[in-house]
C-alpha cells in the first residue's frame, strides 16, 4: 500500500509520456509497469485521457447520485467502488478484449448511458476502444503475462497464498480511494473540476505530487517534479489536507444528490406545491 502511489505515479508520467525521454522506452517501462501492477496499459492510459478532455462527465462522477437508478443501489456501488471496486475493475477490465468483438461494443455501450451532453461522444471514444484490433491484441498479451506474474506469485507464496490476495487487497483499497480525491465533491463550475491539497513536502515524492491536479489539469505536459513551482495562481492554492479529503470520501453523506435534485424534491414536498 505504501509504494501504491508510486507505482502508480510513474505509471501515470508514462502516460504523460514523461517517464523516460525516449518515446519507445517510455512506452515500453510504462507497460511492463502496468503487467507488475495488474492493469491493462492502453486502456489505463485511453481512460486518463479522456478523463482530461471530459473531467467530471456523468460517467466520471461516482460522488453523485444521478436519479436514475434506485439510491440503494447506487450507495452499494458507490462503497464497493471505494473500498477496493476501482482497482477491480482494472484488474478484470482486459477481459472486454478476450470476448467478441460485438459483445465488448454491447458491454461499451451499457457501462456509458446517453444522459446529458458529452456523453455520445464518451462512449464513442471508448467503443473506438474497444474495436481498436492492435489495443485489443496488446491487451491480451499484457493480461497473459499479468496472469502468469501472479500466477507464479502464488505458487511461490504456497500455502501462505492468502497472504497475497490480502496485500492485493489493500493495496487496491489504496488505489480505490486515492483515485477520484481530487475531483470528490467538485462543483462542474470550478476550475477544471479538480483541486490541489495540501501535503507535507516530504510526502510529495512517494506520491509524485498527485495531490497538485488541478494544477496537472491545467498543465498535463509538465512532468511531475514541475508541479510545486507551478501551483501558484491564488485558484490552485491547497483546499483542505490531501489524506483528510481522501477519508472524506467514507462519509455517509455519499452518494449525495445534486444541488437541483434536493431543490425540486423540496419543492415538489412544501406544502405548496401539493
Amino acid at each position: 500500500m505504501l509504494i501504491q502511489p508510486l507505482h502508480w505515479g510513474l505509471i501515470h508520467e508514462g502516460i504523460h509520456s514523461h517517464l523516460l525521454r525516449k518515446r519507445r522506452a517510455n512506452e515500453f517501462f510504462a507497460r511492463l509497469l502496468s503487467v507488475a501492477l495488474g492493469v491493462p496499459f492502453d486502456a489505463t492510459r485511453f481512460g486518463h485521457l479522456v478523463h482530461h478532455r471530459f473531467s467530471r462527465h456523468s460517467y466520471d462522477r461516482p460522488d453523485v447520485y444521478d436519479g436514475r437508478s434506485r439510491y440503494a443501489a447506487v450507495w452499494a456501488r458507490y462503497w464497493g467502488r471505494l473500498f477496493g471496486g476501482v482497482y477491480l475493475g482494472l484488474l478484470v477490465s482486459p477481459l472486454i478484449a478476450c470476448v467478441p468483438m460485438s459483445l465488448g461494443v454491447h458491454f461499451a455501450k451499457k457501462m456509458i448511458p446517453i444522459a446529458e451532453d458529452g456523453d455520445a461522444e464518451v462512449r464513442r471514444l471508448y467503443i473506438s476502444l474497444v474495436t481498436n484490433v492492435s489495443k485489443r491484441r496488446r491487451t491480451r498479451r499484457e493480461f497473459g503475462l499479468t496472469l502468469v506474474l501472479y500466477g507464479a506469485s502464488a505458487w511461490m507464496y504456497g500455502t501462505a497464498w492468502p497472504m497475497l490476495l490480502a496485500t492485493m487487497y489493500v493495496r487496491g483499497v489504496w488505489h480505490s480511494f486515492a483515485d477520484n480525491v481530487p475531483h470528490h465533491d467538485v462543483a462542474p463550475d470550478e476550475p477544471e473540476r479538480a483541486r490541489n491539497y495540501a501535503m507535507p513536502q516530504y510526502l510529495g515524492f512517494f506520491i509524485m505530487n498527485q495531490h497538485l491536479h488541478l494544477t496537472h489539469h491545467r498543465h498535463p505536459a509538465a512532468p511531475w517534479t514541475a508541479l510545486p513551482a507551478m501551483s501558484t495562481p491564488e485558484d490552485e492554492r491547497p483546499y483542505e489536507n490531501y489524506f483528510r479529503a481522501a477519508l472524506r470520501q467514507a462519509s455517509g453523506s455519499y452518494p449525495r444528490r445534486p444541488q437541483h435534485q434536493c431543490h425540486a424534491r423540496e419543492t415538489s414536498d412544501s406544502p405548496t406545491h401539493q
